[in-house]
């Protein structure tokens, strides 16, 4: 029978056990949390505080890319089975419609999640391995537009998904009457040449041995880097630093000069209790005013978060390398023309996309997990939407703080902001106890004429 030529009669599809119980159990259960759990994070992320961080707005496209998948992938697997359940030919119909659809997007959202994944781990790779490189490239003009060019790949790339299907008319009885319709690949996906170039070759090619290969090294990279952060954090008396590690710790210290006559000459950003407050430092002309705390505790608090935001991204990729890696297996075996048993070969299949699905559905509990940040957006929009309270009333911030790490930090004069009555950090401005005790010494006392 050709392609062109019209099915006499309608075939039932019959699925094995294995897809039965995926599809219609497993995989809508992973669908729902996940199409919940990625629109919680669309809304997270998409906060003006959280866009701040360049970071967040990889996280945001992510949260995107795991949401169009997870919807395509739910009319792609659970709807086919429901609707030849129901041996309803209409629903079957739509079913079938709705594959044809459907069956391109999920594969570009699936494209679209895997770059954007590589590209947050390599913009943290360069943030933590090369930090003065990623301080000259990186700003949200050129996140965006790296983003946009992922998007624009994976559109570019799966064009070709929207020819590989369509919907073959049948009939239902004997009178010749169309009452419904069944998938069918067309002639673009039964070409030997298109099958081996593309969907084998280029199809492994960017889809898992490029990106396994990018992901497996900038992790081990970045999980070197944080060991040595770790062994360096209490290093013995007379130890010289790295010359990488001396430059992470150099960003996390923001000193600043500033001509504004309303804030003082030179000021050194520091946190308190969470909060952070542009203090200044006076040198004088010995240039050795006493620090005691504030920069010190600032800094430290400061690496913490790059290292939390870190290890959060670590995670997130280490997640995809293994859910992912049956995937990865079944197209290797695919290639090499290894056959099975017909059920462990649907066994497996059906595993690797529940997996995939699974990897995109549970990002969440990672950013719940190690997203400090994350946590606190989260639970104040929980708060603000659904009027539940987890922790009872927020303490009240003192006056002249502002939000913490990344968000706009208010800048105080001593007039407006008293260091005496800071507990953890203050400034002790040997010049000025210098100068003023030596005009009180050189002042002559004054007699009535």
């Amino acid at each position: 029978m050709s392609l062109d030529d019209e099915f006499e009669k309608c075939q039932e599809i019959e699925f094995t056990h294995a897809q039965f119980l995926f599809r219609s159990y497993l995989f809508p259960f992973v669908y729902l949390f996940g199409i919940l759990s990625n629109t919680i994070n669309i809304c997270v992320f998409s906060q003006k505080s959280m866009r701040n961080h360049t970071v967040n707005w990889f996280f945001l496209a992510l949260s995107c890319s795991d949401l169009l998948t997870l919807v395509s992938s739910f009319f792609v697997f659970s709807v086919p089975v429901y609707a030849e359940s129901s041996r309803d030919p209409q629903y079957i119909d739509w079913s079938v419609q709705l594959i044809v659809w459907f069956y391109p997007l999920a594969q570009t959202g699936l494209t679209m999640s895997v770059y954007v994944t590589i590209l947050v781990s390599v913009h943290r790779y360069l943030g933590v391995c090369h930090p003065f490189l990623i301080r000259r490239i990186s700003n949200s003009s050129a996140v965006k537009a790296v983003i946009v060019a992922a998007v624009i790949f994976a559109f570019v790339f799966n064009t070709s998904r929207w020819f590989e299907l369509h919907a073959q008319p049948c009939f239902y009885d004997a009178a010749g009457q169309t009452n419904s319709s069944v998938v069918y690949p067309t002639a673009l996906m039964m070409n030997s040449v298109y099958t081996l170039i593309f969907r084998n070759a280029a199809y492994t090619i960017v889809m898992f041995f490029l990106p396994f290969a990018v992901l497996t090294y900038v992790n081990l990279r970045i999980i070197a880097t944080l060991q040595q952060s770790y062994k360096y954090s209490n290093p013995p008396r007379k130890f010289q630093y790295p010359k990488h590690f001396r430059m992470r710790k150099a960003m996390t210290t923001s000193r600043t000069k500033r001509s504004d006559s309303t804030v003082p000459t030179d000021t050194l950003i520091t946190k308190i209790d969470g909060y952070s407050a542009v203090v200044p430092v006076e040198n004088g002309a010995s240039g050795n005013g006493i620090m005691m705390g504030g920069s010190h505790g600032g800094s430290v608090k400061n690496e913490k978060k790059e290292n939390g935001v870190t290890v959060m991204l670590v995670a997130i990729t280490t997640e995809f390398l293994l859910f992912n890696l049956i995937a990865f297996a079944n197209n290797i075996i695919e290639l090499s023309n290894i056959r099975f048993f017909q059920d462990i070969e649907t066994l497996l299949v059906e595993l690797s996309t529940f997996l995939v699905n699974v990897n995109g559905a549970s990002t969440i509990i990672i950013y719940l997990i190690f997203g400090s940040k994350y946590r606190n957006v989260f639970v104040r929009l929980i708060r603000s939407h659904f009027g539940i309270d987890f922790c009872g009333e927020s303490p009240k911030r003192p006056i002249g703080y502002s939000q913490a790490h990344f968000e706009t930090t208010q800048l105080l004069d001593n007039s407006r902001f008293d260091l005496n009555r800071s507990k953890q950090a203050s400034v002790i401005r040997r010049t000025d106890i210098t100068s003023s005790l030596r005009s009180s010494s050189m002042r002559k006392p004054t007699t009535n004429p």
